[in-house]
């Protein structure tokens, strides 16, 4: 089960740093995309799997039920790489 509070939680620490935290259900699973502003920095995110491992308890799935994308994404991933 998503916890809506955690969720926020993370946004805005992203927030704090110039990103911006958008999660959508699909299915059974979560698309997750974190875009960056201008200034900020792409590349400079922990890498897929551990952000994948934070949000697992938080959208309350299984890590293969996430796609994530960061900034520098031309596709979203399929799970956590």
């Amino acid at each position: 089960m998503k916890d809506d509070a955690r969720l926020e939680q993370m946004a805005a620490t992203l927030a704090v740093d110039g990103y911006h935290l958008t999660v959508e259900e699909s299915g059974a699973g979560f698309d997750v995309r974190i875009t960056a502003d201008p200034e900020t920095c792409g590349d400079c995110l922990v890498p897929k799997k551990i952000l994948v491992t934070m949000l697992q308890p938080i959208l309350g799935v299984d890590a293969d039920a996430i796609r994530l994308t960061y900034p520098n994404d031309s596709q979203p991933a399929v799970g956590p790489e």
